[in-house]
Order: structure tokens, then C-alpha cells, then sequence
């Protein structure tokens, strides 16, 4: 039950209420979002009059609507992620950003900038190729497809902007998981070898698939962000740590041999695109294989390196990596189906329990802070 504020806590609370509220944090990205979104309207409606002019573009295809606003959404997406990745700065628990070697936070925030930028092209892309589906032979005047494009332009302005300036581990595995998802998924749907799929997905990385450069990149792109995740999710495992640190500091956690694990990870998977399987096969294979050994490590080590997870996602993982096994062997030596069906519910099964360990430690880290917060009170 509450009780009255005595005359001293009174004077506070009227005191506290008297003075201006300044605007927080969040009301300050919504603001810049806005300011941001408006801004890219503008160019990007100027940009698509003059791409359009003289002529009726259809909605996708031939330099139609669809490919303009892809191009401009997925511009504009680049350019405003540096402006808000930078805002995230200020967050008290990304202080730690400004710490790290300069080389780190460029090649962090051109790898952002391009994972943000190709989401961007590929939804506004894949998503005019559906309507032109749906309205058949549909053609725009140059202003219908400017107002259009516009659109595409500040949606992606504004939501790039909160992406980047509200960037953590939870956002940031999500991202990774709709980048490599998209990128392949595009990398299919694009390649020229009708037949890649009976091989293996490596072959969309050969030079005669016909979009080896965007397979190659997503998977170089998506190791660098791997290695950001890395760092974000260490942290987090830090923080969580000196909750449960005894008065001493001393505490059960061990955040190095995950942060090693997660940079491997990274590290592999952006080898894997730099060395494509029609230049090197063994060593393509070799750093492939060499990823799914550090996913296999992180699994088994996890439960002793950060004890105190929940029993549920300790058992999830085991039984997916049980699953990952399983693909392995209906491939080899079962033979129930090719190495392109094991390399997809493989990849499926470790992004899947990437973004499962980041829900699982904020969640972690938020109880301890619950009970951090409560005993502070208490007290």
C-alpha cells in the first residue's frame, strides 16, 4: 500500500514537476527520423521527375518505377545510417563505440551502411515486382512515379535512421538475419545457372552465375556484422556479469571465449566470400567447415561460460544443433537429399540460434536488472 509523501518528499515532487522537461532521447530520434524522412521525400521526388522524364515507366522492369525507387531507397539508406549510427553514441552503455580503433568503427559502419542500404533495395525491389504482378501492364507518368518513389524514399530514410540510432545486439541480430536471408534469397532468384541448386549454394558465388558479386558480398558484409554482433552481445554478457558479481566483483561469467567463437564466426563467413569456390575450393570449404565448428563450440561451451542462462534455450540449442547434425548425415552418407538442402537447414539452424542467444541474454541481462533495481529499493 503507498503512503503520503511527508512534507520534505511534497516540496520535491512539486519542485520537480515546476521544472521544464527537456525532451529525451527518444523524443529527439523521432524528431531527426521526421526531419530526415522529409528531407529524402524531397530528393528523392526531384531525382525520380528527372529519371521518368519523357516517358511512362511500368512498375518494374526496364528501368521501371520499381528499379529508380530500389536505386534511390536503397541510397538514401546508406547516406542516413552514418548520420544516425553516430547517435547511438550517446547512450550510456554504448560509450564503449567511441573506445574502439579507428579502422574497427569504419569498416563497422560502411558494412552497416551497406547491410542497411541493400535491405532497403531488395524490399522496394522484390515489392514493385509484386505489384507489377498483381496490375499487369500498369504504367506511370513521370509525376505518379516520382510521388511513388518519394515514398519509398522517406520510408527508408526514417526507418534507417531509427535502425542505426537505436543500434543494439537485439536489433543488430535481426538485421543480420534479414541481410543474409534477403541476400541469398536474391542471389537465387537473379542467378543465371538454372541449376545451381543442384550443386550446392557456393556455386552462386562462381563467377558464372551471373551475381557472384552480390553472393560474395552479402556473405563478407554479413562477417563483418557478425564481428559487430560479437562485440555487442560481450558486452551485454559484461554487464550481466557485474549484476551478478559478488561483493567482490568476482562473478561466474567468461566473456572471452564467447566474444573468440562469435569473431571466428564473423571472420569465416567473410572468408568464405572473399575466397569463392571457382577460385579456391579447398580453402572455401576448409573456412565453411571451419565456421560450423566455432557455431558447434559456442553450443557446447556456452552453458559453463555463461551459466544462469534459461534451461529452455540451453535444451533449444542442443536439440538444433542435434537437427544441424542430422541434415549432415541425410546428406552424407545417407544421401536423402544434396548438399544444397543440408547447406540450407544448416545456415537456417545457426542464424536461428544467433538471434535466440541475443534474446536470451537481454532477457537475462533485464531480469538482473529488475532484481538490481528492486534490491536498491528495498534497501
Amino acid at each position: 500500500m503507498s503512503h503520503p509523501l511527508d512534507d520534505e518528499e511534497q516540496a520535491i515532487a512539486e519542485a520537480a514537476f515546476r521544472l521544464p522537461v527537456p525532451p529525451t532521447s527518444a523524443v529527439r530520434t523521432e524528431a531527426r527520423a521526421a526531419q530526415v524522412a522529409g528531407i529524402a521525400v524531397v530528393v528523392s521526388f526531384v531525382a525520380a521527375l528527372i529519371a521518368f522524364a519523357g516517358r511512362r515507366p511500368g512498375l518494374s522492369g526496364g528501368n521501371g518505377v520499381g528499379d529508380v525507387a530500389a536505386l534511390i531507397g536503397g541510397v538514401v539508406a546508406a547516406i542516413v545510417l552514418p548520420l544516425a549510427y553516430r547517435h547511438s553514441y550517446d547512450h550510456p552503455q554504448h560509450h564503449w563505440l567511441v573506445e574502439r580503433p579507428a579502422w574497427r568503427r569504419y569498416l563497422g559502419l560502411l558494412a552497416l551502411a551497406a547491410v542497411h542500404g541493400a535491405i532497403a533495395f531488395m524490399a522496394a525491389w522484390a515489392g514493385f515486382r509484386i505489384f507489377q504482378q498483381a496490375f499487369g501492364s500498369l504504367t506511370m507518368d513521370p509525376f505518379a512515379g516520382a510521388i511513388a518513389t518519394s515514398i519509398v524514399g522517406g520510408l527508408s530514410a526514417y526507418a534507417t535512421y531509427q535502425s542505426g540510432a537505436r543500434m543494439n545486439s537485439y536489433l543488430l541480430s535481426n538485421l543480420l538475419a534479414t541481410y543474409l536471408g534477403a541476400g541469398v534469397l536474391t542471389s537465387m532468384v537473379t542467378t543465371t545457372n538454372p541449376t545451381w541448386w543442384e550443386v550446392n549454394f557456393s556455386v552462386l558465388g562462381a563467377a558464372n552465375s551471373g551475381v557472384a558479386w552480390a553472393f560474395n558480398a552479402t556473405l563478407v558484409t554479413g562477417g563483418i556484422v557478425i564481428t559487430m554482433l560479437a562485440e555487442y552481445v560481450t558486452r551485454d554478457i559484461q554487464a550481466l556479469a557485474a549484476y551478478r558479481g559478488d561483493s567482490s566483483g568476482r562473478s561466474d561469467v567468461r566473456t572471452r571465449p564467447v566474444l573468440v567463437c562469435l569473431v571466428l564466426m564473423g571472420i569465416l563467413l567473410a572468408g568464405t566470400g572473399l575466397v569463392p569456390v571457382d577460385v579456391f575450393m579447398p580453402a572455401h570449404n576448409a573456412l565453411a567447415t571451419s565456421m560450423s565448428g566455432a557455431y558447434v563450440a559456442l553450443v557446447v561451451g556456452l552453458p559453463k561460460w555463461v551459466p544462469g542462462l534459461s534451461r529452455t534455450f540451453q535444451v533449444t540449442g542442443f536439440v538444433m544443433l542435434g537437427g544441424a547434425v542430422l541434415a549432415v548425415f541425410l546428406w552424407y552418407p545417407l544421401a536423402y537429399y544434396n548438399m544444397t538442402a543440408m547447406e540450407l537447414f544448416v545456415a537456417g539452424v545457426v542464424l536461428g540460434w544467433l538471434v535466440l542467444l541475443i534474446r536470451n541474454v537481454a532477457a537475462a541481462l533485464e531480469d538482473a536488472r529488475r532484481r538490481a533495481l528492486s534490491d536498491l529499493l528495498g534497501s
